[in-house]
């Protein structure tokens, strides 16, 4: 599994959708929004913060690789129960000051 192909000079921005959850430590739904960077570094916000049946704290991780994170966030749980979206490109739009 690696990235959505899209330039690799772009930050390519996804989001992950837990359709089930064993541990019930991150929930389901839309559970965490990041970024691949033209380094190959992905960030990651978890979004428990926006949980209501159980809110808990945010948090932001850093990993070094696209393989690194899936192997820890995606790989564990059955493929049924995990799903990436990337968000469409949009490029950047340029604003004049």
């Amino acid at each position: 599994m690696s990235p959505d192909p899209v330039s690799p000079n772009e930050p390519r921005l996804f989001t992950l959708l837990r359709h089930a959850d064993q541990t019930g430590i991150s929930g389901t739904g839309r559970v965490l929004d990041g970024v691949v960077f033209h380094n190959g570094k992905v960030v990651v916000c978890w979004r428990s913060d926006l949980r209501e049946d159980l809110p808990g704290h945010t948090s932001l991780t850093v990993y070094d690789s696209w393989e690194g994170f899936v192997a820890i966030h995606v790989a564990p749980h059955p493929p049924e129960q995990s799903e990436i979206r990337y968000s469409p490109q949009s490029g950047f739009a340029r604003i004049d000051s």
